[in-house]
């Protein structure tokens, strides 16, 4: 008995086949491609946040460059920092809350029992993506104090000014002197940033970090 030919029979399998392999396998390399982007997106937020607790200023262009160059894998500028026009940004804010006495303030200020900017600062390409957090303030530039030179607040406009609250923050709870822990006027350190991170659709994740 002769056997039967199956070459044709498997070309025409493997015609039928193909489109879905290729397809699994671009996939991935897509999905592949953006998990890492996302993850080096994660990273740079932490390394921002840990350069920001130890006190660094991100008001000036050379530490945000630093910053810019944490994200070479997101295709951030390798010198000259973010710029308008790149495809990230980054908000850098420090923050503190204020019990029911404004942490002790007389009179009681307006933002009592509220989340406040203390300082924050923004660079990059800020219409890729806005803050969630309401950084930097609305109340730009009026409410800012210059002669400090690091994105810091007026001290009334902290206690007083409604648009300097944070919105949406709950990451904390609600400090209090009577429970042991993150006390009320502590600061504390919140880094987002965002960036293109789909290669080819253009998406744009967020990250971030508090400490």
């Amino acid at each position: 008995m002769r056997k039967r030919r199956t070459h044709g029979g498997a070309v025409i399998e493997f015609a039928l086949i193909s489109p879905l392999l290729v397809s699994l396998i671009l996939g991935t390399m897509i999905y592949g491609t953006e998990l890492v982007k996302e993850l080096e997106l994660q990273q740079v937020v932490r390394d921002t946040a840990s350069m920001a607790a130890r006190g660094t200023n991100f008001n000036l262009a050379a530490n945000q460059s630093i910053v810019s160059r944490l994200g070479q894998e997101l295709n951030w500028p390798n010198s000259g920092g973010l710029l308008s026009t790149s495809p990230g940004v980054v908000y850098v804010s420090t923050i503190k809350y204020l019990d029911a006495t404004c942490n002790g303030v007389t009179p009681v200020c307006g933002n009592a029992g509220n989340w406040v900017f203390m300082r924050s600062v923004a660079f990059g390409n800020t219409s890729l993506r806005s803050s969630n957090f309401g950084a930097p303030p609305s109340c730009l530039p009026g409410c800012y104090d210059t002669s400090q030179g690091d994105g810091s607040l007026n001290a009334n406009d902290t206690l007083n000014n409604s648009q300097a609250r944070v919105k949406n923050f709950t990451y904390l709870g609600t400090p209090s002197t009577s429970v042991a822990g993150f006390q009320p006027g502590q600061p504390a350190f919140l880094i987002e940033a965002a960036g293109v991170t789909g290669p080819w659709s253009g998406a744009v994740s967020y990250a971030f970090a508090i400490f």
